[in-house]
């Protein structure tokens, strides 16, 4: 055989070859592409079934969520509550890329929200093909501009209490009055109070405000020792109340708060009640006790810390124990 004879030879051997190799490539292209039909037919008709025979038996499957399902019992079980939930996902969209014994997917999801509203996102699925089924698939869903859901600390979060005033008479000014006493008397409203669990809107009749202005610009007999501005430092409570503090005791002429002992004072309401105390009861719980306050008394689960104690002991204070009657 000549040498021209034998390239020739070798020559139709490699079309050959070449030939059978991309028929098998066609071939393979076209298997896979048919298996995929099949897998979205059973989507299209919610049959569990039929997508469960695409699969290898040792199939894996990823969900979105990252949960992993391992065999076609485990997917088939998922399948068949998932198409009997009213509220699943709906799929749309679909368009398949077949790279060999890889097959990419891109779609649309329309995924129900709490509310009853629903959002639509982008879905990636990668699949394996592994002896003409399905061995792996992954999913993917992009979450860009999905609705975020409420945190757990901001459901939680107290909503606290409002309490609305009404100020336009003088018993309106009276119980404002009254409300500020109540606050200084009591370590836990005040405590409530400032760190925003406790609230008050608070309404002013107009016509009220211009009375009072015009009644304080002429002082009368009865309000003529009164200065006629508050001197620095008043305190809220000293400053609602309408007494003379020239007719008071000392704090109360420093325009600060009523230190009379007792409840003998007929210038201002003393509660009659004393503080009970409770929890752990230290130092800077009883700075919050007003001047007025000489006794206390002690919850019996209530814990004195030793510089609670030399507090009550600098400041004169009396401790009672038990309950309140």
């Amino acid at each position: 055989m000549s040498a021209d004879a034998l390239r020739e030879q070798i020559r139709a051997q490699v079309r050959t070859a070449l030939g059978a190799k991309a028929t098998g490539a066609d071939s393979s292209v076209a298997s896979v592409s048919a298996l995929m039909q099949r897998f979205e037919a059973g989507y299209a008709a919610a049959n569990a079934e039929a997508i469960v025979a695409c699969f290898a038996p040792d199939v894996v499957w990823t969900l979105p969520d990252s949960r992993v399902l391992h065999g076609r019992a485990a997917c088939l079980a998922f399948l068949k509550e998932r198409f009997a939930s009213p509220a699943g996902p709906k799929f749309s969209d679909s368009h398949m890329n077949v790279l060999g014994q890889t097959v990419v997917q891109n779609y649309k999801v329309s995924v129900a929200m709490p509310g009853g509203q629903s959002v639509t996102l982008d879905g990636t699925d990668v699949y394996q093909i592994r002896d003409g089924l399905i061995a792996r698939k992954d999913a993917y869903w992009k979450q860009i501009g999905a609705p975020k859901p409420a945190t757990a600390a901001a459901a939680a979060a107290p909503q606290g209490v409002v309490v609305p005033l009404r100020v336009g008479t003088a018993a309106h000014a009276a119980a404002l009055t009254d409300l500020f006493k109540r606050l200084a008397a009591s370590p836990a409203l005040l405590q409530a109070a400032q760190s925003g669990l406790l609230r008050f809107d608070m309404r002013v009749d107009e016509a009220a405000v211009k009375a009072v202005a015009a009644g304080a610009a002429t002082p009368t007999p009865a309000t003529a020792a009164t200065p006629p501005t508050a001197p620095a430092g008043t305190s809220a409570m000293a400053a609602t109340t309408a007494i003379d503090p020239a007719a008071c005791c000392s704090s109360c002429k420093a325009g600060k708060a009523c230190e009379c002992k007792g409840d003998t004072c007929g210038l201002h309401d003393h509660p009659a009640d004393v503080p009970e105390l409770k929890g752990v009861i230290g130092e800077k719980l009883l700075k919050t006790l007003p001047p007025s306050v000489k006794t206390v008394r002690l919850h019996p689960k209530a814990v004195m810390t030793p510089l609670g104690k030399e507090a009550l002991r600098k400041r004169g204070i009396t401790i009672e124990r038990g309950t309140k009657p």
